[in-house]
């Protein structure tokens, strides 16, 4: 679905699951008409970016994991379930206070996450999870994209492999930025809650930057 963001119209892209990713995350997911996230990735343990995030907390940057629980046989990421050890996401929530309670928004768009930091019950996808997140993220940024959550398209241009960093990430304003400088490549909730709906400028202005410097222009 085209967005004011939409720089590759007609296009789909394929992107791997990640929870709260950075910025150039959901860049890449706005770039294109049609973003799809693969659900049927295959596990990799070592894939910890699927569950695990970075904040910038009151020391730098601080990374934040959900528990998961891999069951004998499990091959796939929607096959992986969330674990509720240590009750994670009184934690998360606590962190997320700790990290951005002082900033603009924070307060105006908590609740969004609800669902995010919930108790996740048993047998809870880590993909469900993500498409939680997703669904609230896009909600804070005023935008439909019409994400989809499933298997890959044939057609879709494979952005599975990239890291989603951006190595000459524009500085935006950071509740802390003059005692700890600039972080970059954070997860979108850092841009969230420091900017509001001014993230989504701030994505526009990304989407060149990221596929003219890293992707390379093509898709």
């Amino acid at each position: 679905m085209t967005t004011p963001l939409t720089l590759f119209p007609g296009q789909a892209v394929i992107l791997p699951p990640r929870l709260l990713g950075t910025a150039a995350y959901y860049a890449t997911m706005l770039a294109y008409e049609h973003p799809v996230v693969d659900t049927a990735l295959r596990f990799n343990k070592r894939a910890k970016s699927v569950h695990r995030y970075d904040i910038a907390d009151v020391r730098g940057s601080m990374a934040l994991t959900v528990p998961i629980v891999h069951a004998s046989g499990s091959a796939r990421w929607r096959d992986v379930a969330v674990s509720r050890h240590g009750d994670w996401w009184r934690l998360h929530r606590t962190a997320w206070e700790s990290a951005y309670g002082r900033t603009p928004f924070f307060e105006f768009l908590i609740d969004r996450f609800d669902s995010v930091l919930a108790d996740p019950g048993d047998d809870l996808p880590v993909t469900e999870l993500i498409a939680r997140a997703d669904t609230a993220v896009l909600g804070c940024l005023h935008l439909d994209c019409g994400l989809i959550h499933g298997d890959a398209p044939a057609d879709a241009v494979d952005q599975r492999a990239a890291d989603f960093s951006c190595p000459a990430m524009p500085p935006h304003f950071q509740v802390r930025q003059a005692s700890l400088g600039f972080i970059a490549n954070l997860s979108i909730l850092d841009l969230l809650f420091n900017l509001g709906s001014d993230a989504a400028i701030y994505l526009k202005h990304l989407i060149p930057l990221i596929f003219n410097q890293q992707y390379g222009a093509n898709s």
